[in-house]
């Protein structure tokens, strides 16, 4: 693939667009049909081969702009009286007179007086790949790489040829000298162009990875911009579902079937022509959710239903409970409402009370009545802290027997769970499975869990 184009491809990546293997081959053949001479059919063709939403072609125009800008067209902010080249042969007929130039001897003084603005570019482009520019990340690390470009370029038999030339009594020399003190300049601008583009195309993505790995670990309580935050757990859900579809398409296939297999190569004498598999029919469990949306946990319930609902596809049977002082079902609100309405209208209708486990274990009780079995999955996110009330173990033991799977989610610290008037201990007695749920990477790591034992 075209280096200049797999970089290009490299940063939009980095800037979160999509792109995977079939539609970066199906950009180099664009690329192949259109070239780089026409910057808007280049833009166009691009654009359709890797933009697939309206969201992912603001931020392709964007990266493009910054990419291929006017320095990858053979076009410079020096002026074009300044140009090495031109200064070169105005130097042959100073005050009239004829005054010969030597000609360079170094091959990047050779490139640069030539003015072959298109042969310069692919030695910047083969430059930069060599001192490694893309890996830029801070802004301290410009002249950095701006020197390593230059050296990768050839700055230092250039100088080299500059430091004789200047030494040199010739007037030839001398004329020379002044047309590479030009081309050096000229090699410095057009090198911090280079490190500048590159810069604003990396540093962006590296500064947006820090910012995502530094949410993943802080505290879900500490996350107030709710509607930032979104694309960030679609974005984690989505990873996720891409990752459940392989595992289960691999699990759903199921073992080879010889003799189905067999049977049908008797009509082509023998040859196997096609293989076939023993299928499994996938029984998906129904799940029930219960989020404390008091407000002590309320911001790890608002996160935990943002991933369940964002992972929709592949948990189509889900039904959603909030409480605190009592419980009611929420999965209407879910259905109908975007995520944003329907979290908002739970925390106003269940989130005002003080946590009552054992009240809300009656209302969901009622609620089920004979609608969790061994296809269910109970999850319970809360703090277990029941506030001295009756926890109603009498209730909580009979449901776990009832279902397949049940997991508790606790937003503390595992040392805290038992102190004060926590019940946490209690109630773990008859769960799968207890984990803490205190950020954004742990609740990501129970969904993948989640996931893999749905299969």
């Amino acid at each position: 693939m075209d280096k200049t184009l797999n970089e290009f491809i490299h940063a939009l990546r980095g800037a979160g667009v999509r792109i995977s293997t079939a539609e970066a081959m199906d950009a180099a053949r664009a690329l192949q049909l259109t070239g780089y001479t026409d910057r808007s059919h280049l833009r166009d063709a691009l654009a359709a081969t890797l933009a697939k939403t309206n969201a992912e072609n603001a931020t392709f125009l964007n990266c493009f702009e910054q990419f291929f800008n006017a320095t990858n067209y053979g076009k410079s902010e020096t002026p074009a009286k300044e140009q090495p080249s031109t200064r070169q042969k105005q130097s042959k007929t100073q005050d009239g007179q004829a005054q010969e130039t030597a000609p360079p001897q170094s091959p990047l003084a050779q490139l640069l007086l030539s003015g072959d603005q298109g042969a310069i570019q692919a030695a910047f482009a083969q430059a930069g790949a060599a001192a490694e520019v893309a890996k830029i990340r801070m802004i301290t690390q410009k002249g950095l790489y701006g020197r390593r470009l230059m050296m990768a370029m050839g700055l230092g038999a250039l100088e080299e040829e500059l430091w004789k030339a200047e030494a040199s009594n010739s007037a030839s020399q001398q004329a020379l000298a002044r047309a590479l003190r030009d081309a050096r300049e000229h090699l410095r601008s057009r090198a911090r162009q280079y490190v500048e583009r590159e810069f604003m195309l990396q540093a962006a993505q590296a500064q947006r990875e820090l910012s995502e790995e530094i949410l993943m670990d802080l505290s879900l309580n500490q996350l107030q911009d709710f509607t930032k935050l979104l694309p960030l757990v679609q974005k984690l859900a989505k990873r996720l579902v891409a990752m459940h579809h392989r595992q289960r398409r691999e699990a759903i296939r199921g073992r080879l079937d010889f003799r189905k297999t067999l049977r049908h190569s008797i009509p082509h004498d023998g040859t196997i022509v096609h293989l076939y598999w023993k299928t499994r029919k996938v029984d998906r469990p129904a799940l029930m959710v219960l989020c404390d949306v008091s407000g002590s946990v309320a911001a790890s319930a608002k996160f935990l239903l943002m991933f369940l609902y964002a992972m929709a596809e592949v948990i189509p049977k889900m039904r959603a409970f909030a409480f605190s002082s009592q419980l009611g079902e929420v999965t209407e609100l879910f259905d109908s409402l975007p995520l944003e309405k329907a979290i908002a209208q739970t925390m106003a209708r269940y989130g005002m009370g003080s946590s009552d486990y054992g009240r809300s274990l009656e209302d969901f009780t009622a609620l089920t009545k004979n609608n969790i079995d061994r296809r269910t999955t109970l999850i319970i996110l809360g703090d277990a802290r029941n506030n001295n009330a009756d926890p109603r173990l009498d209730l909580w033991e009979p449901l776990c027997r009832k279902a397949g799977r049940v997991y508790w989610l606790n937003p503390e610290d595992r040392t805290r769970w038992g102190s004060g008037d926590s019940e946490m201990p209690a109630y773990q007695t008859w769960i799968t499975q207890a984990c803490e749920c205190r950020n954004l990477k742990q609740l990501e790591r129970f969904a993948a869990t989640l996931l893999k034992a749905s299969q």
